[in-house]
């Protein structure tokens, strides 16, 4: 809102108006200050409720922008500077005396909150760059244009600090209308392109045409008449089509004053007559309505009606704060004259020259145009510092894309590895359930064989020794086929018991193992040294990995019993803690491949260990060293 107050202190210049706020933001802004007021909450929000209200009634309702800031003011029992939200109510007040063409007063006020503002503990530069342009704004009016120079490049230098578009805008459209002034109409378009530029980009509708009618008015008194006639009539258009009507008719008559320079009555009547029904919907002593009123005041001096221009010049004084001092008089000069009260035209002139001394504006241009340089200077040097920012978020923003897309290739890259694990996993218990499963199938087999065996070939020679008992047989024959058949019985019988799962009920693994060495090395005749060692004892083996270690022991044997050509076999079992160590070590051949391809034996091995979580490891350095290791309770 501050910076519309730039655009409403400064449109006098074009006769320009402001736009009505619209009825549901002030009905809300009501709604709160009630509630506010209820609820009696502290006098800041209070204030804060009564500025906001004071800002949006500004430019359509004079007074009651006026009497909201009294009671934003009211708040405060003593002057308190500290406080931004005061400092704010003592803007409205001094932007209230200068629209009601208080102009001294309105200057004081504007001076006193620069000096506190400039002291305030977190500066503004925002809010120090629009009253500064207030400052050089009642300046011009008073028609002092050094000090109206001073404070619009005070204005520039804050506005720089800042780096605001909204107030960026407003200062440069107030540049525009200062050169627009003195008559440097070329001086004026830049001014008021660059505005327009700043005021679109914070898409500013009512700033955006403010400065597209400067920038009109400008192609006007160059004399592109067209050019300024068409910006106008696609600005009131525009409005009209927002339901913006105090906007539209902001263009209305700078669109009429426009003609007036052309020369063209006819169209001045046309449009009238076009937009002349809108008029009526504008709050009355609203700057807009001021505008046209001093429009009109022209158009009918123009027009030779110079008793109505005269009349609409005196009986509203306020008109000075929508068109600059000197229009106003040399207005008042012409109507004087064509009257022939030659007597208040000569007072008039004189008015109007003291106002363009020549040599002060010789002086002034040279200042215009330094202050020119360096606003050109600044806007360079804004769009500089807008680029390095916006390279600045860019290179930041792709900081943060490698850092994100870094993370999830990281994310992706830990999935696969959870995934591989899993699916390793799964590939193991697969591995595991097949070896179960073949162990299964073969202790099963074992228990058919041992079975058939016992129940069939062993009765079946037992009935064959009974029936030779019998015949009539020399007794040296029948001995020896008895004791032949006995042996071979005794054999089938040991193969049986040997095919036969152990039993742990009654016994535990070191005493089974010591009993099938003891079996192994009367059977094969080959040496078998057997020790071992428990600091818990054999019994805490579980019976489920103490049968696996007792078939693994079984194969590991059969193996060396066939291939390996051994007379001397030495075993080592130790139990440590949760670990179960077996060393089986002799002086004779190892071949892995040999041993791999010579029948399910080694792979009877591999399963049996895969289910009890054991490995074997072999080394052939002095003699061969088989060692297995099991982890007796992690996976049974």
């Amino acid at each position: 809102m501050i910076k519309k107050v730039i655009s409403v202190i400064s449109v006098g210049l074009l006769c320009l108006g402001n736009a009505v706020c619209g009825t549901p933001v002030s009905d809300s802004l009501r709604i709160e200050l009630s509630k506010t007021e209820e609820n009696g909450l502290q006098k800041e929000r209070l204030a804060e409720v009564y500025l906001r209200l004071s800002e949006e009634y500004e430019s359509a309702n004079v007074d009651s922008s006026i009497y909201f800031t009294d009671k934003g003011l009211e708040i405060y029992k003593r002057p308190t500077y500290e406080s931004w939200i005061y400092l704010r109510l003592l803007n409205s007040k001094a932007t209230y005396y200068y629209s009601n063409g208080e102009f001294e007063k309105s200057k004081t006020m504007y001076l006193d909150l620069l000096s506190h503002a400039s002291k305030m503990k977190e500066r503004d530069y925002d809010f120090e760059a629009t009253v500064s342009m207030s400052v050089g704004v009642v300046y011009r009016k008073l028609g002092i244009t050094d000090s109206t120079l001073f404070y619009y490049n005070q204005a520039s230098d804050y506005a720089k600090i800042s780096a605001d578009k909204s107030t960026l805008s407003s200062i440069y459209y107030n540049i525009g209308a200062m050169y627009f002034a003195s008559e440097r109409y070329g001086d004026a378009l830049p001014n008021a392109e660059i505005a327009a530029k700043y005021a679109q980009e914070i898409d500013d509708v009512n700033m955006y045409m403010y400065s597209r009618i400067l920038l009109a008015a400008a192609y006007a008194r160059m004399g592109k008449y067209t050019e300024g006639a068409e910006i106008l009539k696609d600005n009131i258009e525009m409005a009209i089509d927002k339901n913006f009507i105090m906007l539209a008719m902001s263009s209305f008559g700078p669109l009429l004053s426009n003609y007036q320079l052309w020369g063209k009555k006819d169209s001045v009547k046309i449009y009238m007559d076009k937009y002349g029904k809108y008029v009526d919907e504008i709050p009355a002593g609203s700057p807009t309505a001021l505008e046209i009123m001093a429009t009109r005041a022209s158009i009918y001096n123009w027009m030779g009606e110079y008793q109505k221009s005269l009349d609409i010049l005196l009986e509203n004084p306020q008109l000075l704060s929508q068109i600059s001092y000197e229009v106003y008089n040399r207005l008042l000069y012409n109507n004087y004259e064509a009257l022939g009260d030659y007597k208040k035209a000569f007072e008039r002139l004189l008015d109007v020259y003291a106002y363009r001394d020549s040599l002060m504006k010789t002086s002034i241009n040279t200042e215009m145009s330094e202050l020119n340089a360096k606003l050109n200077v600044n806007a360079k040097e804004l769009e500089i510092s807008r680029l390095e920012n916006e390279h600045a978020r860019q290179k930041a923003a792709n900081v943060r894309l490698g850092i994100y897309m870094g993370g999830v290739i990281v994310l992706l890259f830990i999935i696969i590895l959870i995934l591989q694990h899993k699916r390793k996993i799964q590939q193991k218990e697969a591995e595991l359930i097949s070896a179960k499963r073949y162990i299964d199938g073969l202790e099963n087999e074992r228990k058919r064989l041992a079975k058939d065996l016992h129940d069939g070939v062993c009765n079946d020679l037992l009935g064959v020794i009974m029936h030779i008992k019998r015949n009539d047989v020399s007794d040296e024959e029948k001995q020896n086929a008895i004791h032949l058949l006995e042996e071979i019985r005794c054999g089938v019988r040991d193969i049986s018991h040997e095919l036969m799962p152990p039993s742990f009920q009654f016994t535990d693994l070191d005493e089974m193992l010591n009993d099938y060495f003891a079996k192994t090395e009367e059977q094969t005749g080959i040496h078998i040294e057997y020790t071992s060692s428990s600091d818990k004892g054999w019994e805490q083996i579980p019976h489920k990995v103490g049968y696996e270690v007792y078939r693994i022991m079984q194969e590991m044997m059969s193996n060396i019993v066939k291939y390996a050509n051994v007379d001397h076999v030495q075993v080592k079992m130790k139990q440590e803690m949760e670990n179960l160590k077996m060393e089986i070590s002799y002086d004779g051949k190892w071949d892995e491949n040999d041993n791999k391809n010579s029948g399910i034996g080694m792979r009877t091995i591999d399963d049996r260990l895969k289910t009890i979580g054991g490995i074997y490891y072999v080394t052939k350095d002095n003699g061969v060293v088989i060692n297995i290791d099991i982890h007796l309770f992690g996976n049974v």
